[in-house]
């Protein structure tokens, strides 16, 4: 088949494959599991791109999810308020994003935030890092002030424990020192993911407990005690690196030692989005993110505004560990206290809250990603295949934690593999 675009697969898909199906495990376990080309694990961003390029280019993929619904870490609460509210991933980060291809494919709405579009000063980092050097202590050692580092705990864990080498190697230093709008997406970031689903064999509730590799591919058992049995020619491995690191899921034969240190090797910050809904608007006329202050333990923006208002405080790094530690009310009461004090005024009892604690999820164990000093090599590691049936995909092989890089992540693994078979 001739190469096609991301874009023109999007546009195409609805048209040849028509109608999602979407089986729970039993449904799966009644019709039995013929045997596919691939079978993907894990129905978020990366393993829906994944199997939506595999399907468009004629081969038989069964996706298998752990959770009732698609989307992972990407995940729309639609009944929380009037306004959908984002409990994972919630921005579009800039206007070249490839994610714009599933806006336009979906027709949902997006919205520029106002503020918060990421600014700073460039670094010179034209001498190289040492190989188990940390971000900190590389930015010392080549003089740059303190005054001058990048904001990284705005929204991850703190530059000591980073890897210098592979924020050198990425440019990771300067990103935030470029200027970038973000988007919303109004009817819910959930929109994004009805393109890629479309038409897919999508098995919820089926979590993943072994795969075995064997002479004509790979065998896993699946669903609530592995009674299930799903047969391939290859797999995709699109789970959250906590969930590997945590192994919940058995391999046999084990993976190959570098494998197995990647996963080691690598970390997920924390991360915790306390969201309020005000009887009234709070934040003043003007920018939807209040500024960020280095050292703050909350960054605060608005996702609506009118006679009610919804606010997000937001903490990552040692600032939601710390909240984490503690009961969900009180987390409240403090990021309550933390906005007031942001705005200067008292404010009035929220009407309603919620949030999601992604470290106590069993599907998730963590938030996102980050390379610790001495990793640098890991994502690539993690990413060749193994024994040329088993495939890593995602955040764990890329070291990217948007939904933009998961969203790629899927199409580019595939398309190698695509040439293979």
């Amino acid at each position: 088949m001739p190469g096609i675009s991301r874009r023109t697969l999007m546009r195409g898909g609805g048209a040849l494959l028509g109608g999602g199906v979407l089986l729970p495990s039993a449904a799966c376990s009644r019709l039995g599991a013929p045997r596919r080309d691939v079978v993907v694990v894990g129905a978020g961003i990366t393993g829906l791109s994944a199997a939506r390029n595999l399907v468009d280019h004629g081969f038989s993929v069964v996706v298998l999810e752990a959770r009732d619904r698609i989307g992972g870490q990407l995940h729309t609460d639609h009944s929380f308020t009037s306004v959908p509210v984002e409990l994972g991933a919630g921005l579009i980060h800039g206007r070249d994003a490839y994610t714009w291809e599933l806006v336009e494919e979906s027709g949902a709405e997006t919205v520029r935030v106002r503020g918060g579009s990421g600014s700073g000063t460039r670094i010179d980092t034209d001498s190289p890092p040492l190989d188990v050097e940390d971000a900190a202590a590389y930015l010392r050692r080549t003089g740059v002030p303190e005054s001058d580092w990048p904001p990284v705990s705005i929204d991850n864990e703190p530059l000591d424990r980073w890897s210098a080498t592979w924020m050198h190697r990425h440019d990771l230093f300067d990103w935030w020192a470029a200027s970038r709008a973000n988007y919303r997406v109004v009817d819910g970031y959930d929109r994004l993911l009805e393109p890629l689903a479309d038409g897919l064999d999508l098995s919820l509730s089926t979590p993943v407990r072994e795969v075995r590799r064997i002479r004509s591919g790979v065998e896993l058992a699946a669903g609530p005690d592995g009674e299930e049995v799903f047969r391939a020619d290859h797999c995709v491995m699109a789970l959250p690196l906590g969930v590997l690191k945590a192994e919940d899921v058995h391999f046999d034969p084990p993976l190959p030692t570098s494998h197995r240190d990647a996963i080691r090797a690598l970390d997920t910050t924390d991360a915790l989005k306390l969201v309020y809904e005000f009887d009234r608007p709070v934040f003043p006329d003007g920018p939807d993110a209040l500024d960020w202050e280095p050292g703050a333990d909350f960054v605060f923006w608005r996702i609506s505004s009118g006679e009610s208002e919804v606010v997000v405080a937001w903490a990552s790094g040692p600032s939601a560990r710390d909240l984490l530690a503690r009961e969900e009310g009180e987390r409240f009461a403090i990021g309550l206290a933390a906005l007031s004090d942001a705005l200067g005024e008292d404010l009035p009892d929220p009407v309603a809250r919620t949030t999601h604690d992604w470290a106590a999820d069993r599907y998730s164990r963590g938030a996102y990603l980050y390379v610790p000093p001495g990793a640098h090599d890991a994502p690539a590691a993690l990413a060749s295949p193994v024994d040329g049936v088993l495939h890593f995909a995602g955040e764990p092989t890329t070291g990217e934690n948007t939904v933009e890089g998961g969203y790629a992540n899927g199409y580019d693994l595939t398309d190698q593999l695509i040439a293979q078979l």
